[in-house]
Formats: structure tokens, C-alpha cells, sequence
């Protein structure tokens, strides 16, 4: 019984251990434009849709780039839906952000939306979309005949 007591408290400490390493794998150190140093997770096109503030256009501009490439996103639909995807930008920051947090009052601890540029803004969009980027160049070398080994 002392063995299987002993099997039981490695097993819970071998979970901690992955609960340790999943959360910190899924957090980055990001230096935005302006020369804040934040520190962002991983968010996903779900989390983002349950936040209620993912605009329908953007979800039509996704998929097409999806099926097409990151660079196939039409800037006319961005531009013409440009206060929604300014919200969806605000969700965006909300969840990834770690540090600072986003906040109501700017503090110590706590950055506010209105005080985050649009340019930091997108580049937490961006680096949150980069494995968008990395499929890309995959899928713009599939075009190309495979070579004769």
C-alpha cells in the first residue's frame, strides 16, 4: 500500500509540473512599438468569439484568409468596418494581455484601452495571428514542384 500511496503523490506532483508548464508556455514577453514591455498569452479565434465583440465582417475577412493566405485580407472590408474591428482590437488586448493588465484607472499595475495605441494594438493582434504567418510560407511552397530526390 506504501507503493501505491507513493505512485499516487508522484502523479499529482507530475500534474502540477504540467499545469506549471502549460501555463507558462502559453505566455510571452512582447516589446510593443511604443516600447512597452508586456507580457501576452496565446488567445484563440474562439476565445475571441466568445467575447461577443468579433464583428461578422472580420469573420467573412478570416476566413478568406484562411483559405487564401494572411495577405489575402481585403483592406476595403477593414477600412469600411474599421469601428468594429477597433472593438474587436479592444477584446483582443483584454484577454491577451497579462502585464499590465488592462484596467478602468491607470495605475501601477493597470493600463486602459484609451491609453494603449492603436499601432501596440495591432501588434499584439499580429503576434497573436503569427502562426497564420508561418502557414503562409507552407502553403505558398506547395505551388511549387517537388523536387526529385
Amino acid at each position: 500500500m506504501n507503493s501505491k500511496l507513493k505512485q499516487l503523490k508522484q502523479s499529482e506532483e507530475a500534474k502540477v509540473f504540467n499545469l506549471a508548464d502549460w501555463r507558462k508556455n502559453r505566455l510571452h514577453a512582447l516589446t510593443l512599438p511604443s516600447g512597452l514591455q508586456v507580457q501576452v498569452r496565446d488567445v484563440t479565434l474562439t476565445d475571441l468569439m466568445m467575447t461577443g465583440k468579433l464583428p461578422a465582417a472580420f469573420v467573412e475577412m478570416a476566413e478568406d484568409a484562411n483559405k487564401q493566405g494572411a495577405n489575402a485580407v481585403d483592406m476595403k472590408k477593414l477600412v469600411a468596418n474599421g469601428a468594429e474591428f477597433r472593438l474587436m482590437l479592444d477584446a483582443l488586448a483584454e484577454i491577451a494581455l497579462v502585464s499590465p493588465r488592462i484596467g478602468a484607472v491607470a495605475d501601477d499595475e493597470h493600463v486602459t484601452l484609451d491609453e494603449l495605441p492603436n499601432d501596440d494594438k495591432m501588434a499584439i493582434f499580429n503576434f497573436v495571428n503569427r502562426e497564420v504567418e508561418q502557414i503562409k510560407s507552407f502553403r505558398e511552397g506547395q505551388s511549387e514542384p517537388v523536387a526529385v530526390v
